[in-house]
């Protein structure tokens, strides 16, 4: 595409060359490999789904070199095991079946992240105590002289493997916390042998691993290195300074690329690894031009690229070579083809809230996407458009949340003629409130991306149109599907003494946000969950005092980690003061507001506006209408619950609409 032309120049990488600068970056996303090491049907979908829109690499992700350079925190593929091999040569032919896709191996051995639940034998660089209880839970011993020399071995056996089932190019990988990272990171390296102490003694393993590949599988292969440009751990971690002294090794070893990344689950920084909305997108490209300048082999970089036009403008401005895109893949598979198409606007976007990607992952071992309800499920699920126009049903959605657009949708998409009605005048529901909220805009992308589909496929949208029995007659829908989301409600038995107020303006969050409020000088938020937590910091923006209670032991449990770590630490760079496993909150006369937490009570600094934004209930009005209107019913998002686990996200809202969408 002429707009995006640098994207879309081929490159040479030692031997190869590649179609396009996009790298589709390693994953593991928690499915698609079995008990036996052997990858499955889920995870050669998963890939070839993406491999069609012909990115011009695709790097798995990570594959053990030994047993014990692997995790119990997942299954990941067993290259040292013969009877894995036909599995991944299968996986390799899914993907070369498309023109120009080159698929890559990476390797690695998990160190310390060997052991992740379970009481099994991990090594390090050295035996960190902080290492051990933050992370397994159980030692992590020294690597010997002999593990090291073995493991050298292993990476070059499983290279030459990797090979033998037709993989185009190698990849090391040395970063994120894992067994080569900790010999490079000072913090994790205290060794006082050959391998520990200097800069060139901690980079001796990671050089030995890349002489031993090569010495097994020549120099006609491409082989590449994924490294951190910073730890993110402090003075003790590696840092680019280590990095661009170290490039020019790599080079001269014959690494054909380098993969800059950051950070780590493993080191306990993984809130940078895989960064949420708060991080500019493309905010590594700073590292990766550093180490451009000390070579002249690709650099490629990783880190919230999730636009094409980002990663076009970094190759441009010579900040990398090449855009390595992970989450922006899950979002939408043809992001590749779109882009060479030029049409970017029906790129489904990443919205950069961690919670379906990582966080999943780190809760349930399996992961998924906010946007995208069919990554783990592109084997089973074959969405065909138009499959059932000839038993056509009219179906009207109540509500244009992001449940009633999804399903709208997923709906119309088959063939269903949809109808989308409205209250307000503008789509988009309470995730068009969230954007409002600081650094948080790019989560309401997803809005004129559905709009755009659902203009495209012919849905008829009514805005300012509240639905009634005398519609539903007039409409005489086949199926309704509700999508009416949550009412705030106040708390009551945790927020006492409402008789009491005198002064103090109670506002609800959906009111202060939706319609603009002024808030007092000094505010109270009762409710410290995603909700609470975001309103607090809009209101810190306006120079607001703020407190927040919250009655669970935790703040922002709905959301991902990756994404509350940011927001968590404005409010406490911002003095936000927040009180959580608050029993009850008690006002009494003249304003007084006093909380007991953990049996004793405490009295809070006067305030002047007391937002609610803690508890709410489903808004399912109009169910029992629609079904002695005798149309089929379905109740979807907040409005079938939102505060049982796994309830009232945006990620819920989304796969409850795709589900019932596709369904009817």
């Amino acid at each position: 595409m002429q707009g995006l032309k640098h994207l879309f120049q081929p490159l040479k990488i030692g031997s190869m060359e590649v179609q396009n600068r996009i790298v589709m970056s390693p994953m593991c996303p928690g499915f698609g490999v079995d008990e036996n090491g052997c990858v499955t049907e889920e995870l050669i979908e998963f890939t070839a789904e993406r491999a069609r829109s012909r990115p011009g690499m695709i790097t798995t992700g990570v594959i053990p070199v030994s047993f014990m350079g692997g995790t119990d925190a997942m299954e990941m593929p067993r290259i040292y095991d013969p009877k894995a091999l036909p599995s991944l040569e299968q996986w390799v032919k899914a993907v070369h079946q498309y023109e120009g896709v080159k698929f890559g191996a990476q390797l690695n051995h998990c160190g310390p992240s060997h052991s992740y639940f379970k009481p099994m034998d991990a090594v390090a660089a050295s035996a960190v105590p902080g290492l051990a209880e933050l992370l397994v839970k159980v030692p992590v011993r020294e690597a010997t002289r002999d593990e090291l020399k073995e493991c050298v071995q292993d990476f070059a056996a499983a290279a030459e493997r990797s090979l033998s089932v037709g993989f185009d190019y190698i990849e090391i990988h040395a970063a994120h916390g894992y067994l080569i990272n900790t010999f490079l990171c000072p913090y994790y390296n205290h060794r006082t042998d050959e391998y520990g102490g200097s800069f060139e003694n901690r980079i001796r393993f990671l050089l030995e691993v890349i002489r031993g590949i090569r010495s097994r599988i020549g120099y006609g292969v491409p082989l590449g290195v994924r490294i951190n440009g910073d730890d993110f751990i402090g003075e003790q971690g590696w840092h680019i300074a280590d990095l661009c002294r170290l490039a020019p090794i790599l080079e001269r070893e014959s690494v054909n690329y380098i993969s800059v990344t950051v950070a780590g689950t493993s080191i306990h920084s993984s809130q940078y690894m895989i960064a949420s909305m708060y991080q500019e997108q493309g905010f590594n490209a700073g590292f990766s031009s550093e180490v451009k300048k000390q070579v002249s082999i690709p650099v490629a970089v990783v880190g919230r690229i999730v636009s094409p036009i980002v990663a076009d403008r970094m190759i441009a401005e010579g900040k990398a070579d090449l855009a390595v895109m992970a989450r922006a893949m899950l979002a939408d598979p043809d992001l590749v083809e779109k882009a060479r198409m030029g049409e970017l606007a029906d790129i489904r976007p990443c919205i950069g809230e961690c919670l379906g990607c990582i966080w999943q992952i780190m809760v349930t071992g399996v992961g998924s996407c906010t946007v995208n309800p069919r990554v783990g499920r592109e084997h089973s699920l074959k969405d065909v458009a138009g499959s059932k126009k000839s038993a056509s049903k009219k179906v009207l959605v109540v509500g244009a949340g992001c449940a009633g657009l999804e399903a709208a949708r997923m709906a119309a998409f088959y063939g269903h003629k949809v109808t989308v009605c409205e209250s307000r005048g503008w789509i988009g529901g309470q995730l068009k409130l969230a954007a409002k909220m600081p650094k948080r805009q790019e989560i309401g992308g997803i809005i004129p991306w559905y709009e755009r589909q659902l203009h495209k496929l012919g849905v008829e949208v009514r805005l300012n149109t509240a639905v009634d029995g005398s519609l539903l007659k007039q409409i005489k829908p086949d199926v309704v599907i509700l999508a009416t989301g949550s009412l705030p409600e106040v708390p009551l038995g945790f927020l006492n003494g409402l008789e009491n107020i005198k002064d103090i303006e109670m506002v609800m969050v959906d009111e202060l946000i939706g319609e603009e409020r002024l808030a007092g000088d000094s505010v109270l938020v009762v409710g410290g969950d995603q909700m609470g937590v975001q309103v607090a910091d809009y209101l810190t923006e306006m120079g607001k005092t703020v407190y927040v209670v919250e009655k669970g032991p935790q703040f922002a449990p709905k959301m991902a980690y990756n994404d509350s770590f940011f927001l968590l630490q404005r409010l406490t760079d911002k003095g936000v003061k927040m009180y959580d496993n608050v029993e009850k909150v008690e006002i009494l006369p003249d304003d007084e507001i006093w909380i007991v937490r953990r049996g004793t009570r405490e009295k809070l600094p006067p305030v002047e506006t007391i937002v609610l934004a803690s508890d709410r209930r489903p808004n399912v009005y109009l169910g029992e209408v629609a079904e002695k209107a005798g149309s089929e019913t379905h109740i979807i998002g907040d409005a079938s619950g939102v505060a049982a686990e796994g309830q009232g996200t945006l990620m819920a809202a989304i796969s409850a609409g795709y589900n019932a969408g596709r369904q009817i």
